[in-house]
Formats: C-alpha cells, sequence, structure tokens
C-alpha cells in the first residue's frame, strides 16, 4: 500500500508537478497556446499607436505564415479569421435589410426623420442586439462568418463589445485598416476577430 502511494505521488521525480503536451487534452493545449500568442502579441504596439501595416511588428525571421496564427486560430475552415471580402458583403446584406424596415418604417410615420437617418438607426441597433445575443448578424450568417472573442471563443462576446464595434463600424475606417491578424481597428479595440462558422 505504501509503495503505490509513493508511486502515485511522486513530486520530486522527472516529471512530478509538471503536465506534458501528451498529457494535456486538445482544448487546454490550444488554451495554453492563446495565452502564450497573446503575451506575446501584448508585448506589441496597440492599435492605438497608429495602424499596422502586414509584417509591422514581426520577427523577420519568423514571419508569420497566415492571419490568426498569434491569436491561436487555425489556417482555415471553421474558427478561422475571415478576410475582408465576406465581411463587406455581410454589412451590405444587413443594411440592405435595414433600409427595407426603415423605408416602411417611413411610410407610417416621418417622426424619426427620412429613410437614411432611420436606416443608420436601425443598422445600428440589428448589428448591436444580433451580435450581442447570436454572435452574428443575420448578413455575417449568410456569409457564414461570426464575431468571437480572442480571449475565449466559447464565451459571449457581450453587449459592450457589440456597442463599441458598431460605433466604430458606422465610421468604415476602422474595419478596413486592418493589422497582421486581419483584424479592424474595431476587432483590436474590443478583443474580437471575425471568424468562419462553416
Amino acid at each position: 500500500m505504501a509503495k503505490r502511494q509513493s508511486k502515485g505521488s511522486n513530486p520530486g521525480g522527472k516529471n512530478g508537478g509538471k503536465k506534458t503536451t501528451q498529457g494535456r487534452t486538445s482544448k487546454e493545449y490550444q488554451q495554453q497556446q492563446r495565452r502564450e500568442r497573446r503575451a506575446e502579441r501584448a508585448s506589441q504596439p496597440v492599435w492605438l499607436e497608429g495602424p499596422q501595416v502586414p509584417g509591422q511588428f514581426e520577427d523577420p525571421t519568423d514571419l508569420s505564415p497566415y492571419p490568426g496564427k498569434l491569436l491561436g486560430l487555425p489556417k482555415d475552415g471553421p474558427g478561422s479569421v475571415a478576410p475582408l471580402s465576406p465581411r463587406l458583403f455581410a454589412l451590405l446584406i444587413d443594411w440592405a435589410i435595414c433600409w427595407g424596415i426603415a423605408a416602411l418604417i417611413c411610410s407610417m410615420t416621418d417622426a424619426l426623420g427620412g429613410v437614411s437617418t432611420v436606416t443608420m438607426m436601425v443598422w445600428i441597433l440589428w448589428r448591436v442586439i444580433t451580435v450581442w445575443l447570436f454572435a452574428q448578424s443575420p448578413g455575417h450568417a449568410i456569409m457564414g462568418i461570426g464575431v468571437a472573442r480572442v480571449d475565449d471563443t466559447e464565451k459571449r462576446v457581450g453587449l459592450l463589445r457589440s456597442i463599441i464595434r458598431t460605433i466604430l463600424t458606422v465610421f468604415l475606417f476602422p474595419p478596413i485598416i486592418q493589422d497582421t491578424d486581419s483584424r479592424g481597428m474595431h476587432d483590436r479595440a474590443t478583443g474580437t476577430a471575425v471568424i468562419r462558422t462553416r
């Protein structure tokens, strides 16, 4: 009995108290990778110091092979960083739907202003609520993309992040100015990324 206990609790042995990569579950290993890459990213200048151009802050001897590597995201498929084109199409789809809703509202009352003003109001509410509750707007869903937190992809984006992202998107330039991980300034400001869902 004593021998069994000494074998089971061996803090002074070669592997005592240390988990090897093989012993970890896949999820734990991915989380550890994300933590290491976030620490690496945190040591680099933030987006407030100026827009990043591809490779600006990377080690020239070890360039990132694809967008999202430093975030611990896969190269392609579900969970990988979505390129700019589907994001723009998602924006246009949402805008078209909101324009239709605004036209319907303005046909019944002019208390809120013209169609363009109401379209913007509807779009802001539309994006904030859908990203907050579902992590994707209908436009995102159609294009097979969604919004995720980079610190923990399983947690909700949250209301505050959704509001900040939407307000910055209204100005158009923050989403277009992207870093090496294909994240716009609105993503970097809120700790989020637009990823593929399929």
